[in-house]
């Protein structure tokens, strides 16, 4: 490596390229979040439509259980 002075010129180049690196990583970052974000908003949906199945279940079953019973009980 040579003892070279570096100037103001290249410092300033140096820095624009940085400068370019760190915004596209920004804006990597921000999508990947975005994505993320997405799917726990998806997840909260399927947590709160699995949390319904059970009731839902039950109420199937007793409406089930009825119209066995008053199929029966009719004849």
């Amino acid at each position: 490596m040579e003892n070279s002075p570096i100037t103001h010129e290249q410092i300033y180049q140096r820095l624009v390229e940085l400068e370019t690196k760190v915004d596209s990583i920004d804006r990597n970052t921000k999508e990947l979040i975005d994505t993320f974000q997405a799917f726990k908003g998806a997840m909260k949906v399927i947590d709160m439509m699995a949390s319904l199945a059970k009731p839902m279940m039950y109420i199937t079953g007793f409406l089930g259980v009825v119209g066995v019973v008053w199929t029966n009980w009719k004849k």
